[in-house]
C-alpha cells in the first residue's frame, strides 16, 4: 500500500511508532545510497544508545560492558543476618532506553568519515539530549564533514540556530551544510509543510566528485511497503502533539476523508 500521506506521514511522530520507523529510515537512506555511490565510497548506520530519565530527560550514553562478580562463600559457623523484604518494591527512577541513528558515509580506503546524515531523534530536541546534540553538531560543523540533518518531528527544540532564528513556518526541516575551503558554513534548507512531499536532497562527497541523490519519498514509500504500517495506524484518532494549526487540522480531516477515514 501507498502511504497516505505525500510527504511525512503526522502519524509515524506517536511514540509507539517512532522508534520502528527511525530504525527503517535509516537502513532505506543507507540502503538507496549504497545504489548510487561510486566504489570510492560506503555508507552504513553508526547506533548510539542512551538512557533517558523520565522527567528530569537527563540523557546518559550506554556503553556495551560486562562484568562477573564473585562472592566469597560463607563458612558455615558465618552468623547469617535474615533478611527483610518489603511488601512492595517500585522503580524510583523510571528510565527509557533510546537510540539515536547516524547514516555515515566513508571513504572506503581509510573509512574517514565524508558526510554525517543525522537523523533527529526526540531525545536530540529536548533537554540534556539537546544539549549533547548540539555539541556533537558543531563538532561536525567545524570539522571537513559535510553534514545533513533530517527533522522528520514537528514537537520539541529545532537544534539549529539557522532554522530557529527567527523560527521557521514548517511541520519538518531538512538541511544540508558542505564543508568548505574557506571554512564558511551555509545551510541549504528544505521548510516541509505537512501538505507537501519531502524533497529530494543533494548528498555532498569530496571534491570533485558530483552529489549523490537522495530522494526521501522513495524511502517513505519502500518502508511503508516492507513495514505494513497502514494495517497499524489509527486514523480515526487525533495525530500525536503538538496540535496542528487551524489550516493543517482541516486539511488533514479532508484528506482522510477522501480516503475513507475520519479523525
Amino acid at each position: 500500500m501507498e502511504p497516505l500521506f505525500p510527504g511525512m506521514d503526522p502519524y509515524l511522530e506517536s511514540t509507539t511508532y517512532w522508534a520502528s520507523f527511525h530504525h527503517h529510515l535509516a537502513e532505506e537512506v543507507m540502503t538507496l545510497l549504497n545504489t548510487c555511490l561510486s566504489p570510492k565510497y560506503f555508507a552504513d548506520v553508526e547506533v548510539r544508545a542512551s538512557l533517558d530519565e523520565v522527567g528530569i530527560m537527563v540523557a546518559i550514553e550506554v556503553y556495551p560492558d560486562a562484568a562477573v562478580l564473585a562472592c566469597e562463600p560463607q563458612s558455615p559457623t558465618a552468623v547469617v543476618t535474615p533478611v527483610i523484604s518489603a511488601p512492595l518494591q517500585r522503580l524510583a527512577l523510571p528510565t527509557e532506553r533510546t537510540r539515536s541513528r547516524t547514516v555515515q558515509i566513508r571513504l572506503t580506503s581509510d573509512s574517514t568519515l565524508v558526510t554525517a546524515i543525522e537523523i533527529l531523534s526526540p531525545d536530540s530536541k529536548r533537554g540534556r539530549g539537546l544539549e549533547q546534540y548540539r555539541h556533537k553538531r558543531e563538532r561536525l560543523l567545524l570539522s571537513p564533514c559535510h553534514l545533513v540533518e533530517l527533522d522528520l518531528l514537528r514537537r520539541g527544540q529545532r537544534p539549529g540556530w539557522e532554522v530557529e532564528d527567527p523560527p521557521l513556518d514548517a511541520a519538518y526541516v531538512c538541511l544540508v551544510n558542505r564543508a568548505r575551503p574557506d571554512h564558511l558554513r551555509v545551510s541549504e534548507i528544505w521548510p516541509v509543510a505537512l501538505t507537501e512531499p519531502l524533497p529530494t536532497l543533494p548528498i555532498p562527497l569530496l571534491s570533485p566528485d558530483p552529489d549523490v541523490l537522495l530522494d526521501l519519498t522513495t524511502a517513505l514509500r519502500h518502508i511503508y511497503a516492507r513495514a505494513r504500517y497502514e494495517r497499524r495506524m489509527n486514523y480515526r484518532a487525533d495525530p500525536p502533539p503538538p496540535a496542528l494549526s487551524a489550516d493543517d487540522a482541516a486539511w488533514l480531516d479532508a484528506h482522510l476523508r477522501e480516503r475513507g477515514l475520519w479523525t
